[in-house]
């Protein structure tokens, strides 16, 4: 007589979250692509929102949805795998954000007055983008930098720090009621970099995550064995 196998498989769950985030990550990229390709915008200069007022506009919130569940099915991971709980918490975040961004749509171009929508639009895309940051930077410097996903990870974030702070800059000058530098025209690039560099920042996260982790404890506890053995 045979038992059947227990419900409740950590590796299952581990195998499914994994394909799940990455599931959500490759079809969001796949539905973004024909967006581009059907929006008959610059992707240069028009920013990511201006895609949603095209004739597949309603591609947009399905891809951010899909990043939002990909990103949520990471954070599950990160909690079996025993990652700190900071890690699965900003995934968290950053998926509740994308999805108010997907939510709350962005008002048409040329609109003078903004609406209340759109601004919660507005400014939890920016938070999201801030959140993601955050979070590769606190995985770089938990990791150590000593593998090469931390290295990765490190520097798409100091990329969306850069390609941000240029997307934002016009914003800022505006309130003061400063000129923007002409370099700052391409909004739509310097938005698409940000988005890209974090995009790459949560699949290597993922890759990592996948490969199983150690719990917090594990890695500090490994410098000091690594110490005591030097010692000895």
């Amino acid at each position: 007589m045979t038992s059947p196998a227990p419900l409740n498989n950590p590796n299952a769950f581990r195998k499914g979250t994994a394909t799940v985030g990455f599931a959500g990550i490759v079809l969001g990229l796949a539905a973004m692509i024909v967006l581009h390709l059907t929006s008959g915008q610059n992707p240069a200069y028009d920013v990511l929102s201006a895609t949603l007022h095209s004739p597949l506009g309603w591609l947009f919130p399905v891809s951010l949805g899909l990043f939002a569940v990909g990103a949520t099915s990471f954070g599950l991971l990160a909690r079996a795998n025993g990652a700190p709980r900071w890690m699965s918490a900003l995934l968290y975040v950053w998926s509740g954000l994308i999805a108010l961004v997907a939510l709350f749509p962005t008002d048409p171009l040329g609109t003078s007055e903004f609406s209340a929508v759109h601004l919660v639009h507005r400014y939890a895309a920016f938070a999201a983008f801030c959140t993601m940051i955050a979070l590769g930077l606190a995985y770089s410097r938990w990791s150590g930098r000593c593998e090469r996903v931390g290295r990765v990870v490190a520097a798409c974030s100091w990329i969306a720090v850069v390609a941000l702070a240029v997307t934002s800059l016009p914003y800022a000058l505006a309130f003061f009621g400063v000129e923007a530098p002409h370099w700052t025209d391409a909004a739509g690039l310097n938005q698409r970099t940000t988005v890209g560099s974090e995009l790459v920042a949560l699949a290597c996260l993922g890759s990592w995550l996948r490969g199983g982790t150690r719990s917090a404890a594990q890695r500090e506890e490994a410098p000091a064995r690594r110490e005591l053995v030097a010692a000895a």
